[in-house]
């Protein structure tokens, strides 16, 4: 018998914060155009549990993450292998972990998210009852690719609609046994960048879960899949480029995938959670070269960008104590429904191929693959972005606190670890 539990809670802090995502800020926030929430998935199979956490925050470091489910592990009775804490990334939320960004940490907001996060834990496995799911697959026309080729070896950071991008759109629906509706959870691979500014919010995700409310009245919660160098698009008229939309833009967009969600809600499938299961694993992702402590030290005192001036003294500090990381590790987990339908969850910003490679490679289960998740370490690219280089590949890593990219092969490495993984469920 398959008990499900869903609790929702709202994280919006209540006084002005740093916000992060963006490395252009130099205040705190001026107001709220949309309430933060969290919200806590508790599946409950005939042998396993779990627990999917989800919340409007950028992400998670890897120590924070591990903190936050180590409690929930010993507040609700589960292994920190069966929880996954899932971001939907938006760009207008807290700085709270650490990161090279603007602003300093909100200290008081990560304790307090920490304990919020724990306790809607509970509330979902305190919530749990007999109940049935449902999975849709459906399509949405939102977001388009980032990378465009500049036709002379290089990448633009532009619209490209020729470009690779999974545009599957996944619902898992809850109900209970007299098929009275308790929630559901949505997954779909863009960058939550729609808007940035000083306003908190949640950006299309937050419109999106409210546009499903609005229909069935009951929770709607969503992680962000394999979207790292997708983002929305909001064309204009005579504008090139990414055009900054309004408010009502972003609304008006995540209503119509609203629509692209309950067009496949009606062709949904029935899926059994009495042989749930779960399973984690951890690998290395190895740098490229690292830097030496003379071009930090010049870097530190020269550069003129001040993100770089810290990324490089964090650095040395690494240095003084020791040295720096040869590699980052990377977690992912698998929640196996059945061997036809798995998600599989992925620390990291991580490339739309990479999640399209998963896959294919998964087939003939269907597979539903989020990012995002656990630990927020890097942009995790494709290994056909290489050539091309770009933000993703080249340019990223400081703000992430990494001493350097990563080797071209990490695609490789992440698929065998997938591939691994779903073999010992099998």
């Amino acid at each position: 018998m398959t008990r499900i539990g869903i609790a929702q809670t709202d994280i919006t802090p209540k006084k002005p914060a740093w916000l992060t995502g963006y490395g252009n800020r130099d205040h705190k926030s001026e107001g709220v155009y949309q309430a933060l929430r969290a919200g806590a998935l508790f599946l409950q199979g005939d042998a396993e549990a779990t627990l999917i956490l989800t919340a409007d925050v950028i992400g998670y470091s890897p120590a924070y993450a591990a903190d936050v489910r180590l409690d929930i592990a010993q507040a609700i009775g589960l292994l920190p292998r069966q929880i996954v804490l899932t971001a939907t990334h938006t760009h207008c939320a807290p700085f709270f972990t650490p990161w090279i960004m603007p602003g300093e940490i909100e200290r008081e907001y990560a304790l307090s998210l920490h304990q919020q996060l724990v306790a809607l834990a509970i509330r979902a496995r305190d919530a749990a009852v007999p109940g049935r799911i449902t999975f849709s697959r459906g399509s949405s026309t939102f977001g388009v690719s980032r990378r465009l080729p500049d036709g002379e070896g290089g990448i633009l950071f532009a619209p490209n609609p020729d470009g690779p991008m999974d545009r599957d759109l996944d619902s898992l629906w809850f109900r209970d046994e007299a098929g009275k509706p308790i929630g559901s959870l949505t997954l779909f691979g863009c960058h939550p960048t729609s808007l940035g500014g000083y306003l908190i919010g949640g950006d299309y995700p937050g419109f999106l879960c409210r546009a499903i409310e609005a229909e069935t009245g009951v929770p709607a919660l969503f992680s962000t899949g394999c979207g790292g160098n997708i983002r929305p698009w909001y064309k204009k008229e005579g504008v090139t480029g990414f055009p900054a939309p309004a408010l009502a833009d972003v609304e008006t967009a995540s209503q119509k995938m609203a629509g692209e969600v309950f067009a496949s809600h009606q062709d949904a499938v029935p899926i059994s959670a009495d042989d749930l299961r779960t399973a984690t694993d951890f690998h290395l992702l190895p740098y490229r070269e690292l830097p030496t402590a003379e071009s930090l030290a010049t870097t530190a005192a020269e550069d003129d960008n001040p993100l770089q001036r810290a990324w490089a003294a964090a650095m040395l500090e690494h240095l003084d104590s020791g040295a720096l990381p040869a590699a980052c590790p990377q977690e992912i987990q698998i929640l196996q429904f059945s061997p036809e339908l798995r998600i599989v969850f992925l620390g990291g910003e991580v490339l739309t191929e990479i999640g399209l490679r998963i896959k294919d490679i998964l087939q003939p289960a269907t597979t539903v693959v989020a990012s995002y998740s656990n630990g927020l370490i890097a942009y995790i690219p494709g290994k056909e972005t290489y050539d091309l280089g770009g933000y993703e590949v080249e340019e990223s890593y400081p703000y992430f606190l990494r001493p350097a990219p990563f080797v071209k092969d990490i695609e490789d490495r992440i698929a065998t670890t997938v591939q691994n993984l779903a073999h010992a469920l099998e």
